[in-house]
Parts: C-alpha cells; sequence; structure tokens
C-alpha cells in the first residue's frame, strides 16, 4: 500500500500502516480549538486597546484627556458639535472595545471600531503617509485585525459562543487527540 489517500494525505494513523485510515475530521484534528484560540488572543488585544484608548478619551483615564480636551482636538465638519463627535468616536472605542474583548456581539462591535480607525485615518493620519510612529500603518493593523474578527467570529472561547450555545460550551471538553464531534 501506499499509505496515502485520494486527497493526497497520509491516509494511516501511526508507523506501519496497520491502523484504521482516517476520515478528513479526524486529520484535521482539533483546528477549530487552535483557530478559536488565535481569535482569543486577537480578540483580547484588540480589544483591550480600544478599551484603554476609549478610557482615556472619556474618562481621562490611563493620563488621557478626558472627553473635553478631546473635544477640543477634534475638527470634524458636519452638522453635530465637536464634543458630540468625541462621544461618538469615545463611545465607539471604549463599548467597542470592551464587547470585542468579552466577546459579545463581537462581530456588530467591530463595525464602529473599524469606522473609528477609518475615520482617523482621513483626519488625522493619512496625511503623513504609511510609516510609524505619525502614519496610519497602525491604524490598518487594528483594521484588519477587526475585519478578521468580523469575518471569522468571535470563536469557540467567548461569551457569544455561550450566550448562543456554540462552541465549547455546547460540546463540552474535546480530547485534544480525538476528532471532533458533531453537535
Amino acid at each position: 500500500m501506499s499509505g496515502t489517500d485520494r486527497a493526497g494525505g497520509a491516509a494511516f494513523a501511526g508507523g506501519g500502516g496497520s491502523a484504521a485510515p482516517l476520515g478528513p475530521v479526524a486529520r484535521v484534528g482539533n483546528t477549530a480549538f487552535a483557530t478559536s484560540v488565535a481569535l482569543l488572543l486577537v480578540r483580547l488585544s484588540l480589544g483591550w486597546a480600544f478599551v484603554f484608548h476609549g478610557a482615556q478619551k472619556l474618562f481621562g483615564a490611563f493620563d488621557g484627556p478626558g472627553i473635553e480636551k478631546f473635544s477640543k482636538y477634534l475638527h470634524m465638519p458636519g452638522f453635530l458639535p465637536a464634543i458630540a463627535w468625541a462621544y461618538v468616536a469615545a463611545l465607539a472605542e471604549f463599548m467597542g472595545g470592551a464587547l470585542v474583548l468579552i466577546g459579545l456581539l463581537t462581530r456588530l462591535a467591530t463595525i464602529p471600531i473599524m469606522i473609528v480607525m477609518f475615520v482617523a485615518i482621513a483626519t488625522v493620519t493619512g496625511a503623513s503617509g504609511f510609516s510609524v510612529p505619525q502614519g496610519y500603518e497602525y491604524n490598518v493593523a487594528l483594521i484588519a485585525m477587526a475585519g478578521a474578527l468580523l469575518i471569522a467570529g468571535p470563536g469557540l472561547v467567548s461569551v457569544d459562543a455561550l450566550v448562543f450555545r456554540r462552541g465549547l460550551w455546547a460540546r463540552g471538553a474535546q480530547p485534544l487527540d480525538q476528532p471532533l464531534r458533531r453537535v
């Protein structure tokens, strides 16, 4: 025997070919768990960054300016005064970051985060070019992280998975050496 299946992957567990052939789910292993851990890391870092900066703007925490000083920094044209725009941006950062951090309504929470970053590029960092420290490189990285969560969702380790009974919460613990069980 050649030891490969029709898809070209290894068909047998172990060495000598004496074990039963593995199905496609067994070959995948627990990639759902690994993906969820990766999404958790993205969620924690993105969420904390936005909670941190939102708290600086809203409350003056972490040596931040507070809402009054932040509103003086804004020069947004339009029908709302600067203080209203300051509250919109700070609340989008703080609440969006908090929801992403815990994994609750994650896909919805990434939308205001991405909007704030696009506005920041258009109004503040865009004129400085791509390179850090004054450019929009960091903004693009945050948009990419939020976009990944928007597409992939929060993962198995999240409040969304608990509330909506998906992921690890619905299946119980999964042994790492066994194929995934379908719910």
